[in-house]
């Protein structure tokens, strides 16, 4: 008798578990200074949709974005400047590696972005010592953080290795710097200090 109690008790508390997904992502990142934020959420649209997670950069006082798309929900990340006039969202969607924007102030009532591809120069020299395996090339952001006001670092790993790799977004034609730290991918939970 106790058997089947205990077995019916484990079915309930199982299917409870399975059948309540958790809680859906809704991440804010305010800028420095709280006039703008970058903030995404996850959504079931429902047929033939799925869950979609919208991003967007808007102003606080007004309901306008700045800048916006929608992904799939795995990973996305953000950072601010500490002018609060730039902003780096990274999106990875799927194994194909992450989308990086940079979002910046062109005047004060003015925005744009741009693409930016932190790992191009490790994915160009990947893609040379092998040709046929350049489709296997998988880099991944780990941390954004902010060195001044122009310079982006990204702590990263690709297949070649982890890596700190730094972008001055006041010169979009130079290629990244990049800083070897190790032979092997780290997680998340291994980055230790920048």
């Amino acid at each position: 008798m106790r058997l089947i109690v205990s077995l019916g008790l484990l079915i309930v508390v199982l299917s409870s578990t399975l059948a309540s997904p958790g809680e859906p992502v809704r991440e804010i990142r305010r800028s420095p200074d709280g006039r703008y934020f970058v903030g995404w959420f996850d959504y079931d649209a429902g047929a033939p949709f799925g869950l979609i997670r919208p991003v967007v950069v808007r102003s606080t006082s007004d309901p306008y974005d700045i800048f916006s798309f929608v992904s799939s929900p795995r990973y996305t990340d953000a950072a601010w400047n500490a002018a609060s006039t730039q902003c780096v969202i990274a999106d990875a969607p799927d194994n194909g590696g992450p989308k990086t924007w940079l979002i910046y102030q062109k005047t004060a009532q003015e925005w744009a972005s741009r693409e930016i591809e932190p790992f191009s120069t490790l994915y160009e020299a990947f893609r040379k010592t092998d040709p046929e395996v350049r489709h296997l090339f998988r880099p991944s952001i780990l941390k954004i953080t902010w060195l001044s006001n122009t310079q982006v670092r990204f702590r990263g790993y690709c297949n070649t290795g982890t890596y700190l790799i730094t972008i001055d977004t006041a010169a979009p034609k130079q290629p990244p710097t990049i800083k070897k730290l190790s032979d092997d991918w780290l997680d998340e939970w291994e980055q230790g200090p920048d």
